[in-house]
């Protein structure tokens, strides 16, 4: 902690990564520098044990049973090029693929996320050569490190089969050579500047909004840290490994984004649009909470703030920028979810850090209190890093459905269809005769995760969610144990004669064979629950749809009609 002030300077030679010491504190220097690297280590170890454990003991969710059942058999030329659904993370897929045929005794949780844990500990590594190379404090590495590595959502990503812990380490990798390059010569940039186009296409090709992040982070470099005024022929002479790299990129993004534009195309259905800055705002608000952003930005500012002029004032520059052209970047592109932004993290943090390892450096009071501000920061992390993992994570199916199907059995299930994906993948039939024996005589509603309906038509053409209006959910202490899943529970009643059905949500439950013309109505007005699981030779259906239009005494005669083959069901409290 006693690193003494190099002025005007990052590192004294960030191309060696030797600190500048005194000669009579150079032994100390190396001790301490050996003991920061066993703790780091020891830490980073006990992280990937945990990672390893739940890998092992939590269910996959939906993305990754997708991922797996859709694109581990088709063809590996396939995969660069069906693109249109966003769960083909092409190098997370190709990881997949590998994984699954080489891991021993076949274990298909630990093979389908081991890439997402490999891309975690290159994260690691290339963060802790980074904080070694370009910072001096050892408080300060060691913030960077905790801050980063302790994020709860890079956590869940790290032990989930999707590509945005990937795409964290290249992100990063790129920023650190982008810092690098600067400071080498220019007749040793050659290998910063392969390491920029691996990681440039790396970062694209472990998730596509990767090619926003190597056009933003480049970009906005080359604006902080280019010399212009020195004329074309220097920044040539000292830039052209660069950017023959980046034509080189060029011609990939060229190559793959432009050849499956249509697909790309497709794809954007899944984002959202933004009608007011309010709305926006809120989008920014979220996707930045739940990534840990909203901490570190504004440390961000004030770090560029406080340096302006010194050499972390474009570091704080560059990562800040990036962050506020990449939000704004979906008022074109459409807002995704939150995690889209994972791949700042690393960079804002690490820019947070430079900045406060200048201030720890030339400040001995603040130099010798470095410790305990780590200490305490870790501290903070470890205590909000498992809730924002969480909150980062599907729930588990496993344990939601063996609580469900200790229910009572007049409760009926309507599942949300990711939900019903994965549990059909898990348990099979018994998905089936448990959604079977509940329609018999329902008395109850449950609905998971969304306060919504979900029905299909037949085709698997969606009908708009049905909320039920104007109804209230039971109040229950407890139906599932997961405690991010929310669940609503309604009661449901028999129609009354001249009711109106207007504002209300109505359930239709076919318990045995009906006649091809009554199939036919249902059919044209109402939208099957828990589609997935939809067969006739079952004998029992649930069907639902919005009640505007519906007539209470016409359905009433078709129950009448059918006697013993269906009835209908209204929600309410």
């Amino acid at each position: 902690m006693n690193d003494r002030h190099q002025p005007d300077a990052i590192s004294p030679d960030p191309v060696s990564g030797k600190e500048a010491t005194a000669p009579g504190n150079s032994a100390q220097a190396a001790r301490r520098r050996k003991l920061f690297l066993l703790v780091c280590l020891v830490v980073f170890a006990v992280l990937i044990v945990i990672r390893v454990m739940n890998i092992l003991e939590n269910a996959p969710a939906y993305d990754e049973i997708w991922t797996v059942q859709h694109y581990t058999d088709i063809p590996v030329g396939a995969v660069f090029t069906d693109v249109s659904m966003p769960n083909n993370h092409v190098l997370n897929t190709l990881g997949i693929r590998f994984f699954l045929s080489a891991i021993p005794y076949r274990n298909p949780k630990l093979a389908m996320r081991m890439t997402a844990l490999l891309g975690f500990c290159g994260l690691f590594l290339v963060l802790l050569r980074a904080s070694l190379l370009l910072l001096k404090n050892d408080a300060a590495r060691g913030g960077v490190l905790a801050v980063v590595l302790l994020n709860g959502m890079l956590l869940h990503y790290a032990e989930t089969a999707r590509g945005y812990s990937l795409q964290s380490f290249f992100v990063f990798g790129l920023f650190f050579a982008l810092l690098c390059f600067q400071f080498r010569p220019p007749e040793n940039r050659l290998f910063n500047a392969a390491m920029w186009l691996l990681c440039a296409v790396g970062a694209c090709l472990s998730v596509s909004s990767g090619v926003l992040y190597v056009a933003v982070l480049t970009g906005l470099w080359g604006l902080l840290y280019v010399p212009f005024r020195a004329g074309p022929r220097k920044i040539w002479r000292d830039c052209r490994c660069l950017v023959i790299a980046g034509a080189l990129w060029s011609v990939f993004v060229l190559a793959w984004y432009g050849g499956n534009y249509s697909s790309f195309a497709e794809g954007r259905v899944f984002g959202e649009s933004f009608h007011s800055p309010a709305r926006f705002l809120s989008y920014c608000w979220t996707a930045a909470f739940d990534t840990g952003l909203v901490w570190v930005l504004p440390w961000l500012a004030a770090g560029g703030i406080l340096l302006r002029g010194r050499p972390q004032w474009r570091i704080c520059a560059l990562a800040g920028g990036a962050a506020v052209l990449i939000f704004l970047s979906a008022l074109v592109t459409k807002g995704g979810p939150s995690r889209i932004y994972l791949a700042l993290i690393a960079p804002a943090v690490f820019a947070v850090g430079a900045a406060a390892d200048e201030l720890l450096t030339e400040n001995g009071t603040l130099r010798r209190i470095g410790l305990w501000i780590l200490l305490a920061l870790a501290a903070v992390c470890i205590f909000f890093s498992n809730s924002m993992r969480m909150r980062s994570a599907d729930p588990d199916m496993t344990v939601i459905f063996q609580e469900i199907v200790k229910l009572d059995p007049h409760v009926f299930v309507s599942y949300k269809s990711t939900d019903l994906y994965v549990v059909r993948m898990l348990f099979k039939d018994d998905v089936n005769t448990d959604n079977f024996n509940r329609q018999t005589a329902p008395q109850m509603l449950l609905l998971l995760h969304d306060n919504a309906i979900s029905a299909v038509h037949a085709g698997d053409t969606p009908i708009e969610e049905l909320v039920p209006p104007g109804a209230a959910p039971v109040s229950v202490d407890h139906v599932v144990p997961e405690e991010n899943v929310l669940f609503y529970l309604y009661r449901l009643r028999p129609l009354e004669s001249g009711e109106t059905l207007d504002g209300k949500a109505v359930l239709c439950f076919t318990n045995d064979s009906i006649r091809e013309d009554t199939k036919q109505w249902l059919f044209d007005h109402f939208g099957v629950v828990n589609s997935m699981l939809f067969d006739w030779d079952a004998a029992r259906t649930c069907f639902a749809a919005p009640g505007n239009g519906l007539n209470a005494d016409a359905l009433r005669k078709l129950e009448q009609s059918n006697p013993g083959t269906l009835f209908f069901r209204v929600v309410t409290d």
